[in-house]
């Protein structure tokens, strides 16, 4: 059956578990913060681009409305000078660029009339892009609350399982034993300690040796040969 010392040793590992999962909530918090405001942040970028390519569409449909209407005063003129022409091969020439000059218009207008929908698609694209920063300014929101909330009482909950694994350890016997602990939960944490399962470390899955075994029963520290980490036994 498992010794005192062996189940002291069960005691402190689950204490050990317990504070990492409750220092990795504490730690995750913030980094959930963080992942939510990155999200905001893209979307506000991509809402600006988004408005910034609007107003170049807006100033190239502009500038090609600012063209038909200079288009269309050339054509005024040349009509003008149609009552002016000393000649029919005059005439015939000013006509020709009237008629170019219509079919330019036209070609235009039809131009102008697809950069205004495409001005319009792209205000819609904005609208849901708008709309995406304002749901994730809310996630963001939502996260810092829910944050704000959990923290106090992980740090409680911190604050006593480190009391509770201080005086766990005084289980371990001073000296080298003790020393190769701080060792490993320094560099481990929590894993630096494993329990043997039938007659294995469950951490590497390494059989112990019958000399071990014999050490484990009796309730002794020690070591696993392949891994280092802390053994203890808590089967028959």
């Amino acid at each position: 059956m498992a010794t005192e010392t062996s189940l002291a040793f069960q005691h402190l590992h689950q204490l050990l578990q317990e504070l990492e999962d409750a220092q990795y909530m504490l730690g995750h918090g913030p980094k959930r913060i963080a992942a939510a405001e990155k999200k905001l942040t893209l979307a506000e970028q991509a809402s600006a681009d988004q408005r910034d390519k609007i107003q170049q569409m807006k100033k190239k449909a502009d500038e090609a409305s600012l063209n038909l209407k200079t288009r269309e005063a050339d054509i005024q003129k040349h009509q003008g000078r149609l009552n002016e022409a000393g000649s029919n091969k005059e005439y015939e020439i000013i006509t020709d660029q009237i008629n170019g000059l219509k079919e330019s218009c036209a070609q235009l207008e039809d131009e102008i009339l697809v950069m205004l929908s495409d001005v319009d698609d792209a205000g819609g694209q904005l609208e849901t892009l708008q709309q995406e920063v304002a749901d994730q300014q809310g996630r963001v929101k939502d996260i810092q609350a829910d944050v704000s909330a959990k923290e106090p009482g992980l740090k409680e909950n911190i604050a006593r399982l480190e009391g509770e694994v201080a005086e766990a350890e005084k289980i371990m016997p001073a000296g080298e034993g003790k020393s190769a602990y701080q060792r490993l939960k320094a560099s481990q944490g929590a894993s630096g300690m494993s329990k043997v399962e039938e007659g294995y470390c469950a951490e590497c899955n390494t059989a112990v040796t019958p000399q071990d075994a014999i050490r484990l029963n009796m309730g002794e520290f020690c070591l696993c040969r392949a891994c280092g980490r802390v053994l203890y036994r808590v089967d028959a």
